[in-house]
């Protein structure tokens, strides 16, 4: 629930998009078809609109390019509207300013708004092929689990004590109910893509113990014992230096690939059920493992989510080179 909630408010905050929520990953740069444009800046403020103190959101948005095109970019074939986009944009520079108390007077924050606009406009091309890739799939949000996700996100935000109304939580974030609502449909269809192609939710795991020593010679005093058939979990709670499992037997519990130095996890994939290994080298010393049982097992939350992600980064990554994107305007200059 904490990680469900936490996404959405990831969306609503900084509207970071359905892709977007894979930000442990690089973001991919769309190739353009066309030489983009280089946006020229306006620097008035929309008309009508109230004043605001130095540095808050009216400066910063006062700072930002303006394309002077009617489009920004276009994913096969779909365009995104210059308009649209503006309107994401401030809602992001809302969020972020009441986030971060941002000052946008500042020179430094003045500096970074392009960088800003460029990284907003990319999640826009992203949400957008997202949309597409689960159309093709046939995937479609249901408006009963739209709703049960809005009246939970108000609860909790509620329930939090920093707002005493989800009218105040709109005003302060610059959202309202249809961008909230446009939010929950990212985040929805980003969990039934991440369910279809993050990778399968069970792998091979082995249940092992092991005894850590910090030397060769103290390592091979061990196995002479297990060869006199001393008990493995006595040596471990006489032995091992490893703080948590050697009180304990030695006993590591279930782990899949990956979670283990590689030295310590070829050898237990590689020992048979009730083996002993040999002597074990890692930076951390010198192991003796004994293989409990393997099992193909349900993963790890944490490394659930891990693996999901990387494998749904692979996924939309090849995806995203084999889209038509244009990107029609870019806000930073080139880099070096």
């Amino acid at each position: 629930m904490k990680d469900r909630i936490g996404t959405l408010l990831a969306l609503l905050l900084v509207s970071v998009a359905a892709l977007a929520a894979c930000s442990s990953a690089p973001t991919a740069t769309p190739t353009a078809t066309s030489e983009p444009a280089v946006a020229s800046p306006t620097a008035a403020p929309v008309a009508g609109e109230p004043e605001q103190p130095v540095g808050g959101l009216e400066v910063g948005w006062a700072n930002v390019v303006r394309p002077e095109g009617d489009m920004v970019a276009v994913v096969n074939g779909v365009p995104i509207g210059t308009e649209v986009y503006l309107a994401e944009l401030r809602r992001q520079l809302h969020s972020v300013t009441h986030n971060y108390s941002l000052d946008s007077s500042d020179e430094e924050t003045v500096s970074s708004l392009p960088t800003f606009q460029d990284e907003v406009l990319v999640q826009m091309i992203n949400e957008e092929l997202a949309v597409q890739l689960a159309i093709a799939e046939d995937i479609v949000v249901d408006d009963a689990a739209r709703d049960a996700e809005r009246a939970k996100l108000e609860q909790d935000m509620v329930a939090g004590g920093q707002f005493e109304t989800w009218g105040a939580f709109l005003e302060a974030y610059g959202s309202t109910e249809e961008s909230v609502r446009d939010d929950i449909t990212s985040y929805l269809l980003y969990q039934a893509l991440l369910e279809a192609h993050g990778g399968p939710t069970e792998a091979e795991q082995v249940h092992a113990a092991h005894i850590l020593v910090e030397t060769e010679e103290t390592g091979q005093e061990v196995l002479d014992k297990l060869a006199e058939g001393e008990s493995f979990a006595d040596l471990a709670v006489e032995y091992s230096t490893d703080p948590g499992s050697g009180p304990t037997g030695g006993d590591l519990g279930w782990f899949a690939r990956g979670m283990m130095v590689p030295e310590f996890e070829e050898a237990a994939f590689t020992l048979d059920i009730g083996a002993i290994s040999g002597l074990v080298q890692s930076d951390f010393g010198f192991h003796i493992i004994q293989v409990l049982d393997k099992a193909l097992r349900p993963l790890d939350p944490s490394l659930l989510e891990q693996r999901q992600q990387q494998s749904f980064q692979a996924w939309f990554q090849t995806e995203l080179e084999a889209a038509a994107v244009q990107t029609l305007v870019t806000f930073a200059p080139p880099t070096t």
